[in-house]
């Protein structure tokens, strides 16, 4: 017997003072391929399932494990014995009966000859990007996902996923100063992951850094690049989050309906997306991921919801409940609203063309240091940033050591043009991505020399 079916079986009989219970087991398996210096520098492999499991008394309480030969009865007590360090006093609520089993492919055997053979090209394609690269280390990894969540209501669901990644990192040395950067990229296929994108984007993000110098502070007519608009919204997306929308803990709370941004700024979330491999099925608890349009032209239009959340603000779950938020010092067992694919919907223009748009001001290309630097409850938001000055249209030099201010709400009301380069990425655990295209905005306080 399994030790799903020993669940299935514990969840058919719930112990003693056990009201409902729920399993959600996540296996991740994955093979690597590192590459350095024209050499293989690591191989690896690792298959790890977790199994997440709440149990509901009078409270509800959660339950983490490894030890797939841990006895169910066990671990459902221990998870019920934990209902006394939450501090609210109601029960979760849980899914009703559905069954839906994966495809019959599940995790595929990636071949670990076609990977070496695919970083070997990779570190190539990399070392031609820029003439004063120095070294380059690129790593390829084959990675399966399968999720089952079953429940004692007569849940019983199961998923399977397959991706393929590709990430360059290069350094690259010039007057005798040091630049480093780093790109990534993923697909369902291995032949389909795009190593000219990588290469262009390398080249493009050493490019931007070379011979900076400083700015004088002012408000100034910006481009921001894909990435640091993606950067943005991996903190900025708990915005929409339907708890904290309730909570008013999000700037956006209770401007439901309202316009929040200019006519050109749309954000969605959605379970798939042809620009990455990842794709989503349902959420930790089972319910269904659907599409869901948060901001339509600048309007407000849409939360992300867990059965939590949903059931508060009288709506269905959009199966955008998960546990892994942002930074967390523990296993995270609760459960949360997090996105699945959530990004700003694209345009039609190119780089070349928003840049001659531009006409006179900074294209930022770098962001860092996000987490620390935006409020979700306020909006305000204090980036550190690098980019590069515009004059009519075209580059001109260099810049570091900025700062760029404000709040996201006004942000979003100063787009004037979006980009047709939407950029995603996955972020922590794997377990959502976030990407967005460039944007241009009218104006933005730039803190600089």
């Amino acid at each position: 017997m399994s030790y799903l079916d020993r669940y299935r079986h514990a969840l058919g009989s719930l112990p003693e003072g056990v009201y409902e219970a729920e399993v959600d087991a996540e296996r991740r398996v994955s093979t690597l391929v590192k590459r350095s210096g024209g050499e293989i520098v690591e191989t690896g492999s690792s298959d790890t399932t977790e199994l997440f499991v709440r149990a509901s008394g009078d409270k509800t309480g959660y339950a983490y494990t490894q030890d797939l030969e841990e006895e169910p009865g066990e671990v459902l007590m221990k998870a019920l014995g934990n209902s006394s360090l939450v501090e609210r006093e109601q029960r979760d609520r849980l899914n009703g009966a559905f069954v839906r089993r994966a495809s019959p492919n599940g995790i595929a055997d990636p071949g670990i000859l076609s990977m070496k053979k695919a970083a070997r090209e990779l570190e190539e394609v990399m070392r031609s990007a820029d003439q004063y690269i120095s070294s380059v280390t690129v790593e390829i990894r084959a990675e399966g996902f399968s999720r089952s969540v079953i429940n004692s209501r007569g849940l019983d669901v199961e998923a399977s996923m397959n991706l393929y990644s590709a990430t360059a990192t290069v350094m690259a040395e010039k007057n005798g100063l040091q630049y480093n950067t780093s790109c990534y990229t993923s697909a369902e296929d291995p032949n389909r992951l795009d190593l000219a994108g990588l290469k262009e984007r390398i080249a493009a993000n050493l490019g931007h850094q070379y011979d900076a110098t400083e700015i004088e502070s002012g408000e100034y007519r910006v481009l921001l690049d894909a990435t640091v608009v993606t950067n943005i919204l991996m903190t900025a997306w708990q915005l929409f989050s339907g708890i904290k929308y309730d909570d008013g803990s999000s700037a956006l709370s209770g401007r439901l309906g309202e316009a929040i941004g200019s006519s050109f700024f749309s954000v969605v979330d959605s379970p798939s997306h042809e620009l990455t491999g990842y794709r989503y099925e349902f959420d930790c608890e089972g319910s269904p991921c659907v599409k869901q349009v948060l901001v339509d032209k600048g309007r407000l239009v849409g939360l992300m919801h867990n059965i939590t959340s949903a059931t508060r603000l009288g709506v269905s779950s959009s199966g955008n409940a998960g546990r892994y938020a942002l930074l967390s010092g523990s296993i995270p067992t609760d459960i949360i609203v997090t996105p699945r694919i959530i990004h700003v919907e694209p345009g039609s223009k190119s780089v070349g063309e928003l840049l001659e748009e531009l006409g006179n001001g900074i294209y930022i290309t770098d962001s860092y240091d996000v987490f620390h630097s935006i409020n979700i409850g306020s909006g305000g938001f204090s980036i550190p940033c690098r980019g590069t000055v515009i004059k009519n249209g075209r580059e001109d030099r260099n810049v570091t050591g900025m700062t760029m201010n404000g709040e996201l709400i006004g942000l979003f009301a100063r787009v004037l043009a979006v980009g047709g380069d939407l950029y995603i990425e996955e972020f922590l655990r794997k377990s959502y991505c976030v990407g967005a295209p460039s944007l241009l905005i009218e104006r933005l306080q730039i803190s600089g020399k």
